[in-house]
């Protein structure tokens, strides 16, 4: 009996000892915040709440903003002797001792609330002696320098619940989309079960076997005399049920990215900030749901037919502030972020560049060339479908996606000049100068072709994509962003001629499906070797934006064109995002009429404003149109933009295998 006694007598004694000599908490010390993973909260462009990242913290309740059952659940499934004690329970750790013995090993701790929010705060959560010891000495220092009511508290606001979520508030939000002031029993219930396994015993993994566990935490109130069997009963027929995540869930490819850039924007000296952040970006919600929709709903119906799993989209403001960012269909089956991370082959989406390169050169949109074929040292590429076009104006080769005229034109103008002008206007990964690049060989993200498209919207200027534009800690913004004055990196007049060219596109070439019922948009789609790629990149006055389809294993998908799927995709969120705004024209030059085009191939002069008619830009400073090459303006098909081309687009062909397509 001795032998017994000693032990327990030992264990009755320690939290007076532990008592005794604990030193009281330091005042200073925020322990809402030691010990915790950094916090970032995101808000839109309208400054509401959209999401977290780090530690999803919620808002800090003290215990009378909380239901009255809030607590009680917590005390009664950790610690329902929690008032009774000082910090440790001496038959707790009686229980423990016994069931890590007949375990040889640590499986229990026998730890108070008290011990829990120690081990929260200061410790860490690996199951060792010293480790335990120090927890011990902790949890008396705690008991020592606050109250039960102040304890209870910090733990309810600092116990970590699963699916990045930290205190009762933060949990609420993530699993049940409500703040903790409204939660219900039943909610209160099963997030008392999370705090001893919570990804094991998450209710997004297994709904029902969480809603049995709080079952089990109701009888224990019940118990306690908490709540009553009328109480128990009703929150078992309206059991907790999660809210649906999938839209949250989409906007996570976007906060990534924004994260990255909050830290690095924030970062001095190569030191990253250490407190909580506040992080303003572009975000646009109602954007952002309409890209996931769109991608989802066309995946969703056309992939199993047509081999495609997988999609990503990017739609961004004329200035590069990034509005949606979708990086794949599904953020819980993979957080890879296709807009950002994928580099795939463009196809025909990168032909803007060759023509941008031609334009600037001296070439005209209505200047004309032959579909011949092409043999340039071995490589022949044929035209989507094995089509002959005969003679066209560079506009109908470039809303028609003509392969063969595009990489004649493309050796005509050098690539080297191609290659120049893709980086001038915001394409930063490699590109080899060599002539299947006129039909998009070279790999790109959707993220840069967006912002290389962007150019072609805002009238010429370069674009620097950003989703942040400030940043706050501690309620002080410590980064502004600062708009750059616009920097002009194409002639106005080109940019004109390449607008009409890319309305040309939608208005009667491959990218009829992406057209805006009445609004006017341009863009360009694109469709590499097997269709293992497609994209349609576009750009209305208000917003630029591309869509691609495919597989992340790069395997070929069944004929999907860039004229199909990916413009469905864009067409449908660029439909949301226009919703409300007035309707403005492109900024684009106008075809001269058959008589102006005899004027213009013979020499003779305009009667009236030459550059106005020729879409010259009279705005640029005289020293700088000086420098402009001579535009020529000569022959061409009438009906360049509503052709009367006997040419199918709204369903277009597979192209045939070894091509690149459109």
């Amino acid at each position: 009996m001795a032998i017994m006694a000693v032990p327990l007598a030992l264990l009755y004694l320690t939290p007076l000892v532990l008592g005794l000599f604990a030193p009281r908490l330091d005042p200073k010390i925020d322990l809402y915040a030691v010990n915790r993973p950094l916090a970032f909260t995101f808000l839109d462009a309208d400054g509401n709440d959209v999401g977290h990242r780090g530690a999803i913290v919620g808002e800090r309740l003290a215990l009378d903003q909380m239901p009255r059952y809030l607590p009680a659940a917590f005390i009664a499934m950790e610690d329902r002797r929690f008032y009774s004690h000082n910090g440790i329970d001496p038959l707790g750790l009686v229980r423990a001792l016994l069931l890590d013995l007949r375990a040889r090993r640590w499986v229990a701790g026998g730890s108070t609330i008290s011990q829990q929010t120690a081990k929260i705060v200061y410790t860490n959560q690996q199951r060792t002696m010293s480790r335990k010891l120090a927890e011990l000495m902790d949890a008396a220092g705690l008991e020592k320098s606050l109250t039960k009511q102040q304890i209870l508290q910090l733990y309810l606001n600092r116990i970590y619940l699963g699916s990045g979520a930290y205190g009762v508030d933060g949990a609420a939000r993530v699993y049940f989309g409500t703040g903790a002031r409204q939660l219900s029993l039943a909610q209160a219930a099963m997030l008392a079960t999370l705090t001893r396994a919570p990804s094991v015993f998450s209710p997004r993994r297994d709904l029902l076997r969480a809603q049995q566990r709080a079952s089990l935490v109701l009888d224990s109130m019940v118990d306690d005399g908490v709540i009553s069997d009328g109480q128990a009963d009703e929150a078992r027929a309206h059991p907790a049920v999660i809210t649906d995540r999938a839209s949250t869930d989409a906007r996570n490819y976007f906060l990534d990215a924004a994260a990255d850039e909050a830290t690095k924007v924030t970062t001095v000296n190569g030191v990253a900030p250490s407190a909580d952040m506040v992080v303003h970006t572009t975000l646009e919600p109602k954007v952002q749901e309409a890209a996931r929709l769109a991608a989802l709903h066309t995946i969703d119906k056309y992939g199993k037919k047509d081999r495609v799993g997988e999609a990503a989209v990017v739609m961004m403001k004329l200035d590069g502030a990034v509005s949606a960012m979708i990086g794949g269909v599904d953020y819980r089956d993979s957080v890879f972020n296709r807009a950002t991370q994928a580099h795939r082959q463009p196809g025909s989406a990168f032909k803007p560049f060759v023509y941008l390169a031609a334009l600037e050169s001296g070439l005209s949109p209505w200047e004309t060339r032959d579909d011949v074929a092409v043999d340039i040292n071995g490589y022949r590429p044929v035209n989507f479908g094995g089509k002959s076009y005969g003679t066209l104006t560079l506009a109908e080769a470039l809303a028609h996606s003509v392969n063969t005229i595009t990489v004649n034109l493309g050796q005509e103008v050098g690539m080297a000049k191609v290659v120049a002008a893709a980086k001038r206007v915001g394409i930063t990964s490699p590109l080899e100068a060599n002539a299947s690049l006129a039909l998009g060989t070279s790999e790109v993200t959707p993220l840069e072709l967006t912002a290389a498209y962007a150019a072609f919207a805002n009238g010429g200027s370069r674009v620097h994509p950003y989703m942040v534009t400030e940043v706050d800690i501690g309620n002080r913004p410590v980064y502004v962003r600062n708009p750059a004055l616009p920097e002009r990196i194409i002639a106005a007049s080109v940019d004109r001629d390449l607008t009409a060219m890319l309305y040309g596109v939608v208005a009667g070439g491959t990218g009829g499906y992406a057209s805006l019922h009445g609004r006017e948009a341009a863009g360009k789609t694109g469709t590499t070797q097997d269709s293992h790629d497609a994209w349609f990149v576009g750009f209305t006055t208000d917003y630029v934006g591309a869509a691609w389809v495919g597989n992340d294993d790069s395997s070929p998908t069944r004929g999907i064109t860039g004229g199909t799927l990916p413009a469905y995709i864009w067409r449908d969120t660029m439909l949301v995002a226009e919703q409300g705004k007035p309707y403005r024209a492109l900024n684009k030059s106008e075809q001269p009429s058959p008589e102006e085009q005899e004027m213009l191939a013979s020499g003779a002069s305009w009667n009236g404003n030459d550059d106005e008619r020729l879409g010259r830009t009279p705005d640029l400073p005289a020293d700088e149109q000086q420098r402009q090459p001579e535009r020529r303006h000569r022959g061409g098909l009438l009906g360049w933009l509503f052709g009367d081309s006997d040419d199918d687009d709204d369903a277009p062909p597979p192209p045939p295998r070894g091509e690149t397509g459109r």
